[in-house]
């Protein structure tokens, strides 16, 4: 409970925040090894200006800047506690102008996770994924972002994936990944030229060194 009260208290706070001290604090972490996608900004780890390790009022601030939020619209549409002992909290904003977003604070500090479903999904070939990982696909004359492995979530390949890691200063990776619409959920076209959610998460494995930034201090 104490900790639903530090958070509901950070974003009634946040209210008072002005717009020009948000725009200053929003940049303020960033992640190193970052390196330009030939398929643009949308493969910053990144979204709607939340990074991996942002505490709770600058990632309320970036999104109430990268959202055009207006005055009255800066909580989230809800929240809940979840993960080991109930100390995660997940929060969600609905229908943002780039979709419905969703940010889970790791013991209700720092940003762990970062979900953003699409309100208009980009198109593959604009974002420079390539439809498979056969070598084929690399010798036809188009350039892709070649970091990115591809994969599927399920043994039916009814959803690709496509991921990549990158090395942050403090040691642990972030990964960013993006899905493709589900096969039988979105059947034709769509499936397999578009990407409908993006992600940000902890790289598997690195949860201790992100921690031990972080949590264990």
């Amino acid at each position: 409970m104490k900790k639903i009260s530090i958070i509901s208290l950070l974003l009634v706070a946040f209210c008072f925040v002005t717009i020009s001290e948000a725009q200053d604090n929003s940049g303020n972490k960033k992640n190193e090894g970052a390196s330009t996608s030939i398929g643009g900004k949308e493969h910053d780890a990144e979204i709607v200006g939340v990074k991996i390790g942002m505490d709770v009022p600058t990632a309320l601030q970036a999104v109430f800047i990268n959202a055009n939020r207006q005055p009255g619209q800066e909580k989230p549409d809800s929240k809940r506690n979840e993960g080991k002992d109930k100390k995660d909290i997940r929060i969600l904003y609905k229908n943002l102008p780039q979709g419905d977003l969703q940010i889970v604070f790791a013991e209700g500090k720092v940003v762990k996770e970062v979900v953003l479903n699409y309100a208009k999904p980009p198109n593959i070939d604009d974002l420079r994924l390539p439809f498979s990982g056969y070598i084929g696909i690399a010798l036809d004359g188009d350039r892709f972002d070649d970091r990115y492995s591809v994969g599927f979530t399920d043994i039916q390949k009814l959803q690709r994936i496509w991921w990549r890691d990158e090395k942050t200063k403090d040691g642990y990776r972030v990964r960013v990944q993006f899905f493709s619409p589900n096969k039988i959920k979105d059947a034709g076209a769509k499936f397999v030229v578009t990407t409908v959610q993006k992600l940000l998460f902890v790289t598997p494995g690195d949860e201790a060194k992100f921690a031990n930034t972080f949590l264990e201090k």
